[in-house]
């Protein structure tokens, strides 16, 4: 790692009832569930603190192994609309056992699946496709 690096602006906002906060880095809006993030919690005291604290990298990184890129995609979508998995999979008619194999990465998306989250959505169906 070099011995200079630049550091860029993050800003977290929580909406609604907490239950997914929104970060902004290099422009670009993540929605991520709390209780996920609640797992990556890095409080600084600096009278004992022996390690670094925790880079955006780093934990997009450890999200990255537990979760898919489209699977996070597709639930942040989900939870951008306000939906619960139920409503969710009605209104692009799969199960709900199967949306949620697909937000935890056990389950590929597709791309006809895709072009249907696109259609109804108003997103690039590319996302999801991996």
């Amino acid at each position: 790692m070099s011995g200079h690096m630049k550091k860029h602006h993050i800003s977290v906002h929580s909406h609604g009832h907490g239950s997914t906060l929104y970060i902004t880095h290099r422009h670009t809006i993540y929605a991520i569930p709390k209780n996920i993030a609640d797992k990556y919690v890095v409080e600084e005291d600096k009278r004992k603190r022996k390690k670094p604290l925790a880079s955006i990298k780093s934990i997009f990184e450890k999200l990255e192994k537990k979760y898919t890129r489209a699977g996070a995609l597709l639930k942040g979508l989900r939870l951008r609309e306000g939906l619960s998995q139920v409503s969710f999979s009605k209104k692009i008619n799969i199960t709900q056992a199967n949306l949620s194999n697909m937000e935890n990465g056990h389950r590929p998306i597709g791309k006809i699946l895709a072009k249907r989250i696109e259609k109804v959505f108003g997103t690039n169906y590319r996302y999801f496709l991996e």
